[in-house]
């Protein structure tokens, strides 16, 4: 009886664990950090178990897959079951067949996490892979939220954050290659404070990073990113940096509490491009927030973002547009559907030919709300919006991956233009594990 009791006393603290972790994971971005560290800091679950009983559960029903008009490709060359997530995407200004795509990856092994980039230099036929984390002197085991750009000499950078056990620090790696191998990595901010999702600008021979703790912060780097400024406080309480270049200057877009907001780089004051309305409940579990998705043109700036404030609609994407920053139009629901469907993590880029193209994630074909395809819209002329097009020749279930179990698919996707072209990335799971695709959305004008 006695050994009985003992098991059966184990066997709870057991699931007490498991659920505390799971809790730890799902409940809010930062539940898995080490006392004294900030609950604002937005990274994924370390050491997150791979499931043992996983059996793959792909998207089904009349319209999970669909003939599309875009080609769908996936990044990431290897051939595990573990998990890639939250892509970013940058394309080379002056060559849009070379691409470069980061991702947070659990392929390291031992339940660790850890960023990778992903390069091609033909459009995406084949793809190379490499690893931006090459100073560990931090100690940090896991590093995720990449962020990439092109400078104008064709050096690519690649930003992101490094953490576990200790608070998260911002580091920048620096590519001569294109993005095949990495020569030198900085560290942004000091390993004494907790800093969070990194977003980086290059403009006029400098890089420009924003990042967030209990404010949104910005640091400047004038000799590649050797040295550092001291921090600057865009805002307190400001969170999601993106940042755009407008005729050789930076602008950040990012979210507070209840609004969107734009403002200079160099200091100044910020401008309120709308309010916003907390997202509304959802059926399924993995993370899903207000986050800006902007780009800037010599005609103006567009932004995009998910809102939850046409109730009995679900969750959608709204669009404005301004020409001087300033002045901002009415929020324009960018999704068709009639339905109650989810519209969230919406990317946004503005082509050469002055098109802007807005993509997301979308459960339209889901009656139950799960699975989710990628959706775009196109506006020739920034104003109106095209009609909407499925972009994901197969549904994805967000649940349908061993790793991570339909707890995080990225807090975000991405979208970038260069040259003419424009390149969308999501998180798919088609292959039975969360994997990064890309589609090319438009192609170089004429």
């Amino acid at each position: 009886m006695r050994a009985k009791r003992f098991l059966i006393v184990l066997a709870v603290l057991v699931i007490i664990s498991l659920v505390a972790a799971m809790s730890a994971f799902v409940g809010g971005r930062g539940g898995n950090l080490a006392a004294g560290t900030s609950p604002d800091l937005n990274v994924p679950a370390a050491g997150m178990p791979m499931s043992v009983n996983f059996k793959a559960n792909p998207a089904t029903g009349v319209n999970s897959t669909a003939s599309v008009a875009f080609a769908n490709i996936k990044v990431n060359p290897d051939g595990s079951s573990e998990a890639q997530n939250e892509p970013f995407v940058a394309v080379n200004p002056n060559n849009s067949r070379h691409i470069v795509v980061g991702a947070n990856s659990w392929q390291v092994g031992n339940g660790r996490f850890e960023v990778f980039a992903y390069v091609t230099f033909d459009g995406g036929r084949s793809w190379a892979a490499s690893q931006p984390y090459i100073d560990r002197n931090a100690s940090r085991l896991n590093a995720a939220d990449p962020t990439v750009a092109f400078g104008a000499d064709g050096k690519v950078y690649f930003g992101f954050v490094a953490l576990t056990p200790a608070s998260g620090a911002v580091a920048l790696s620096t590519s001569l290659d294109g993005g095949l191998t990495w020569s030198s990595q900085s560290w942004v901010t000091p390993f004494t404070t907790v800093a969070d999702k990194p977003a980086i600008a290059a403009a006029n021979g400098s890089l420009y990073v924003f990042y967030q703790n209990q404010a949104l912060l910005s640091t400047v780097s004038a000799n590649g990113g050797a040295s550092w400024s001291a921090p600057s406080t865009i805002e307190v309480g400001g969170r999601n940096a993106a940042p755009v270049v407008r005729n050789g200057s930076v602008y950040v877009f990012y979210n507070t509490a209840s609004s969107i907001k734009m403002a200079p780089a160099a200091g100044g004051s910020s401008t309120i491009v709308a309010n916003t309305v907390a997202l509304q409940a959802r059926p399924t579990q993995y993370r899903a927030s207000i986050y800006a998705a902007a780009a800037a043109d010599a005609r103006g700036f567009y932004v995009a973002w998910a809102d939850g404030r046409n109730v009995g609609r679900g969750n959608d994407v709204l669009y404005s547009r301004s020409a001087d920053g300033l002045k901002w139009s009415n929020a324009t629901t960018v999704n068709s559907d009639a339905s109650s469907a989810d519209q969230l993590m919406p990317a946004l880029a503005v082509g050469r030919d002055g098109a802007v193209t807005i993509a997301w994630l979308d459960n339209r074909n889901d009656a139950n709300n799960v699975n989710y395809d990628v959706y775009t819209s196109r506006s020739a002329d920034g104003i109106t919006l095209g009609a909407n097009q499925r972009v994901t020749s197969v549904s994805s279930n967000p649940n349908n991956d061993p790793r991570l179990q339909g707890s995080l698919i990225g807090d975000y996707f991405g979208m970038a233009s260069g040259n003419g072209a424009v390149f969308g990335v999501w998180t798919d799971t088609r292959n039975n594990n969360e994997d990064i695709y890309l589609a090319p959305l438009a192609s170089p004008s004429k």
